[in-house]
């Protein structure tokens, strides 16, 4: 992740430009921790100072807020170096290189989609392909060349990879593609019931020690299933011994959808570690299950906003670090940052136990949003949501 490090830190009055950037407030925590609000363009995301204390000695760490980073990298690179130039900082460490990072145009990043462009403006009008975890691309983009009177959908949290297809559909004039950096258990949450042909599940991260992370689940290929159309199909690969009977697991307790499974199949591409799973003579499994059902539309909820105006000052005064439980959700209440009296920011986790969402919450001149986006409207959420609603008593 790109960082600045400097020994001498002393914060100016926002709020302030430099070089395209506005530094628009400074929210500050009772431990001291410090959010810097930052603008470019039309993207506002949040910059992280950290003060560290070692063996007597104070330095500040400067990067991005991890749930607020936005892409491409280069925006961030920029930022921090426009926030050392207004600061006058002398830096003792930095990632970044020297020369000015050069900005993709906003223009080649139009196939990377906010999360809300998917639960509000989707056009179904051509078949859906999606692929959970591009990683390089090549499946992904040959699929689009394969099928190019179809929309492929790739989720990928991986920023590197990201910004490397992105790059390559603007290279090969591909036009069909989407991109979605999002939660894949969460995604398909978004899409229509009956409106996808093929999902592609490629080497998913086995996470053997954390199964609970898996992408594969009972829920997640009931929502495949949902999405699907009849005959559609859910494609998992992979490498992994553990996740090929966990996974066999999970579809034969479904116990109502044709299953196929496949051991060592040539596929017209694959990856760069699948080549070398396969020089390494290690056994590669697909399992290939059939939707058989039409299913029934999804419900629509209402979008998550908060209509009521409530004050920065009666959050502070109701503010603790609590979390409220309950069957299926939760949210839990992590800091409170003052940017002064009428504004500031709530950091806290929601949703579903087992896929929460991280948020903050912007208050200003009594207004109440979600940052540095909306929330989606799925099950879980609109439980949540209601839960901050009630929180705050509005």
């Amino acid at each position: 992740m790109p960082n600045i490090q400097t020994d001498r830190y002393v914060p100016v009055t926002l709020p302030k430009s430099v070089d395209g950037f506005d530094f628009l407030a400074r929210a500050r925590s009772k431990k001291g921790e410090e959010l810097i609000l930052t603008r470019y363009q039309n993207k506002q995301f949040l910059l992280q100072v950290i003060t560290r204390n070692k063996k007597g000695k104070t330095d500040y760490l400067i990067k991005a807020e991890k749930l607020t980073r936005v892409s491409p990298v280069s925006i961030i690179q920029n930022a921090l170096k426009a926030f050392a130039k207004l600061h006058e900082l002398e830096l003792t460490f930095s990632n970044i290189s020297p020369k000015k990072s050069s900005i993709v145009k906003e223009d080649d990043f139009t196939i990377l989609k906010e999360i809300s462009y998917f639960e509000q403006e989707l056009s179904y009008e051509k078949p859906l392909l999606v692929e959970v975890g591009f990683g390089s691309g090549r499946h992904l983009l040959y699929q689009a060349k394969e099928n190019p009177d179809k929309l492929v959908i790739g989720i990928e949290i991986h920023r590197p990879s990201i910004e490397q297809v992105i790059k390559q559909c603007k290279l090969q004039n591909i036009d069909n593609v989407l991109i979605a950096d999002f939660d894949a258990r969460i995604f398909l949450q978004l899409l229509e019931s009956n409106s996808t042909e093929k999902i592609f599940v490629h080497f998913p991260v086995p996470w053997d020690k954390k199964p609970h992370r898996r992408v594969i689940s009972i829920p997640f290929v009931e929502e495949s299933i949902r999405v699907l159309q009849k005959g559609g199909t859910l494609e998992l690969r992979t490498d992994s011994e553990n996740y090929f009977q966990y996974a066999f697991e999970t579809f034969n307790a479904l116990n109502r959808y044709d299953m196929q499974i496949r051991k060592n199949h040539q596929l017209p591409v694959s990856s760069k570690y699948e080549d070398r799973w396969k020089r390494m003579e290690k056994n590669i499994y697909d399992f290939i299950l059939t939707n058989e059902t039409h299913s029934e539309e999804k419900v629509k909820h209402p979008s998550l906003v908060f209509e009521e105006e409530i004050s920065f000052q009666t959050a502070k005064e109701r503010f603790e670090n609590i979390t409220i439980k309950k069957e299926d959700h939760f949210v839990h209440f992590e800091e409170i940052y003052e940017i002064d009296e009428n504004s500031g920011l709530i950091k806290l986790s929601m949703g579903a136990y087992e896929k929460p969402e991280h948020k903050f919450l912007l208050f200003n001149e009594n207004r109440l949003q979600y940052f540095p986006k909306q929330t989606i409207s799925i099950n879980q959420n609109v439980k949540s949501h209601s839960i901050i609603k009630e929180y705050f008593h509005v």
